[in-house]
């Protein structure tokens, strides 16, 4: 049948693709943990895959004791997706004890599950795993506002440490989530193929943003910084910023401030959050953005905007656009053509 040849040859590629992607991140010794996390789980996600492409030709009826039980192996992909979720959020945070601490329980299912062979005993596991989802999805937006959160307070540029690709991995997991549960009930060699298809398609997606993604490790210290409108520096901070131009430094961050004005780190947060009343990326971003406007205000200069934002200690123009559209509300073309009817 053709639909069954196109199942093992759509099935055949996920699975080459999870195993190539994931010693792919062996080979750079230097690669980041993050890195490595990802491809424990891509050759993870490859077995799973191996196991099925083995298994299908026994022709498995549904809902048998051993379907049942590989469908329960196939759920601890959950987990499994959760470990990079984890990292990228919260980095070094995925040990080796914590990892077994949060997969036991779905290795204890499986083990009850093959012992006892009992049908409450599966319907349990799932529940288990609706209860484990649910609260990740629960603790997600926390941990997002967390991390955006610390983004803006600690850097100046965003590019390759923003997060906001995790929309569109969330949405393809959703598609990919439906597609698999209807598989489970409504078994057929298109929905299995549709499913192979979108499970590739969202990871070739968290791939694409993963190879890009740089880590960015908390620094959670903390010093008690009383009175700091009174005692902080203010006049060194906009000597910084005026005469000594630091935010021209396109990797500018929090810490190198403060080194750069001779100060805490937490002072300077504080200072800029309550007495300012701003962040460290608005902040910086407000003067590099007055720079590019002196430019972008005279009709006659024919500097090129990607020249304009390197110039005033942009890293991309990509950041530069997103800074200037939530400034001014409109692109780059725009604004020049309010500027040159302002003139005629």
């Amino acid at each position: 049948m053709f639909d069954e040849r196109l199942f093992y040859y759509i099935h055949g590629i996920a699975t080459m693709f999870f195993l190539l992607e994931g010693l792919r991140r062996f080979r750079n010794k230097k690669g980041e943990r993050l890195n490595k996390i990802c491809g424990y789980i891509l050759l993870y996600w490859s077995v799973l895959e191996f196991k099925d492409l083995l298994l299908y030709p026994t022709n498995i009826i549904r809902e048998t004791y051993l379907s049942n039980l590989l469908i329960l192996f196939d759920i601890t992909a959950v987990p499994a997706g959760c470990f990079f979720i984890i990292e990228l959020l919260y980095s070094g945070w995925c040990t080796l004890r914590r990892t077994l601490w949060i997969i036991s329980p779905f290795v204890l299912g499986i083990i009850a599950y093959t012992i006892t062979a009992q049908v409450w005993v599966y319907n349990l596991f799932f529940i288990f795993v609706g209860i484990f989802s649910v609260c990740f999805l629960i603790q997600l937006p926390y941990a997002i506002r967390r991390y955006n959160r610390y983004l803006v307070d600690n850097y100046s540029n965003t590019e390759h440490i923003n997060i906001s690709w995790l929309k569109g991995v969330a949405v393809m997991l959703t598609i990919c989530l439906v597609v698999w549960i209807y598989s489970c009930y409504h078994s057929s060699w298109i929905v299995d193929s549709i499913y192979q298809l979108v499970l590739m398609t969202m990871w070739a997606l968290i791939l694409f943003f993963a190879d890009r993604q740089q880590t960015v490790r908390f620094d959670t210290t903390q010093i008690a910084a009383e009175n700091v409108s009174e005692a902080f520096p203010i006049a060194k901070l906009k000597e910084a910023m005026t005469k000594d131009q630091i935010w021209l430094n396109p990797h500018l961050t929090l810490s190198d401030l403060a080194s750069h004005i001779g100060t805490n780190r937490t002072y300077l947060s504080n200072c800029l959050n309550k007495t300012l009343n701003t962040t460290f990326y608005d902040y910086i971003n407000h003067y590099r953005l007055e720079a590019a406007l002196k430019h972008l205000d005279n009709p006659d200069s024919n500097i090129t905007i990607a020249e304009i934002a390197e110039s005033c200690g942009f890293n991309s123009l990509s950041t530069f656009r997103r800074v200037f559209m939530r400034a001014k509300g409109c692109t780059f073309a725009e604004y020049r053509q309010q500027i040159t009817q302002k003139t005629e």
